[in-house]
């Protein structure tokens, strides 16, 4: 560099212009190959962070979907429970064989999915951009603010699951044995229900009325937070291809 310089001037002074031109071309070269490197080893970088980053989507993706699949589940089993106690209540005549099991499933309490660690990531870092596919790019942030949103009015959405569980209890027998539960599974567990009282206890059927309703809500909740993952993980997947 400092010898190009030196016979620069040197040519400069000759009044060697031929030389000059040459020489002006070579240093104007050497500078547009040297930045052109610098723009390929970014766009490299760039794209071996997009393809760790996308990696990661699929991850925190395939973890909500299957938490989705398993709550949803929950709340498949508490609506059969609460419609054989409805039915039951109805006719007057409750199903001795699944009456206890169904007076605890009736409330089952589901979650519901959360947002992906990896796009919040990208969001407060601002390398959004390593996302290219706009629809990907769409559908993350939209997935986003509808998570958050359900998540934000879930404990309003469930309040109907806690009414049915203490009018429940009035018709239960807890199994209280005095020692200390050991795991969640065996928080309030009962060891009978008198269906009498239960047939002869018209707030608790208005109740199960209306925490069945909110889990097909629940469910239908699921079923579609379910449904746009997978479109995500599609649209993940293409994005990983070869050439894309």
């Amino acid at each position: 560099g400092a010898m190009i310089l030196q016979r620069f001037a040197m040519s400069i002074r000759k009044q060697d212009w031929f030389t000059v031109v040459i020489e002006t071309l070579i240093v104007v070269l050497g500078v547009f190959l040297g930045l052109q490197v610098n723009n390929w080893n970014a766009a490299r970088l760039d794209a071996q962070h997009t393809q760790a980053v996308l990696a990661r989507l699929q991850d925190d993706f395939e973890m909500q979907l299957a938490y989705a699949d398993s709550q949803a589940e929950r709340s498949r089993e508490a609506i059969a429970a609460s419609a054989r106690l409805i039915q039951g209540m109805r006719a007057g005549k409750l199903d001795e064989d699944s009456l206890m099991e169904d007076s605890v499933t009736c409330f089952n309490i589901p979650g519901l999915p959360g947002p992906s660690a990896t796009f919040q990531e990208l969001v407060s870092s601002g390398r959004m951009d390593l996302i290219r596919d706009e629809e990907l790019r769409s559908e993350l942030y939209t997935y986003y603010n509808n998570v958050t949103l359900l998540n934000g009015a879930f404990p309003r959405l469930i309040d109907p699951l806690y009414d049915l569980q203490r009018e429940m209890l009035k018709v239960q027998g807890l199994s209280a044995t005095g020692e200390p539960s050991l795991e969640f599974v065996q928080l309030g567990r009962i060891d009978s229900v008198d269906g009498a009282a239960m047939l002869d206890n018209p707030p608790l059927y208005d109740a199960l009325q209306v925490s069945y309703v909110t889990q097909d809500y629940l469910h239908l909740t699921l079923q579609g937070t379910a449904t746009r993952i997978e479109h995500i993980l599609d649209l993940l997947e293409q994005a990983q291809e070869p050439g894309r």
